[in-house]
């Protein structure tokens, strides 16, 4: 099951965003403070951000952060599927291809992005498997801190 996150759900997502960001599924870690960011930002309802929990039997399983945007390239509303994390207990029983299939249902989206680690083979194939095709565009970035 997939569900938007509450304001119950703070500890578990901050330990799963920890498990994440200390895992090879990303190239660096990033300040603890950024998980609490998303998540009071996620919690008022801003437009940006939308915090996700992934549940099987009860328990969470993982989480998404997906960013809301526009891009004119995309042909309109874009989502920026920026962190899918399936914990490693429930990986391979389909709950990822069930987030994919969550998000590419909704038809207001006209384009779903993501990016994985070149090391991280188990996603690739997954998003492949779902209709995704690689990007060539090189991500430039600057951090305005």
């Amino acid at each position: 099951m997939i569900r938007k996150i509450t304001e119950s759900d703070k500890s578990e997502y901050l330990k799963m965003a920890d498990e994440f960001y200390s895992s090879e599924a990303v190239s660096h870690s990033i300040p603890k403070e950024y998980f609490v960011n998303a998540f009071n930002e996620a919690i008022k309802g801003s437009p940006f951000i939308e915090l996700y929990i992934l549940e099987q039997e009860g328990v969470a399983a993982g989480y998404a952060a997906v960013a809301v945007t526009f891009t004119t390239e995309g042909g309109g509303k874009t989502l920026w599927l920026d962190e899918l994390y399936i914990r490693e207990q429930f990986r391979g029983k389909g709950l990822g291809r069930s987030v994919l299939k969550y998000f590419q249902s909704d038809k207001s989206v006209k384009r779903i992005r993501l990016e994985i680690t070149p090391d991280n083979k188990g996603a690739e194939r997954l998003y492949k498997s779902e209709g995704f095709e690689v990007c060539e565009y090189k991500q430039m970035i600057f951090e305005n801190v």
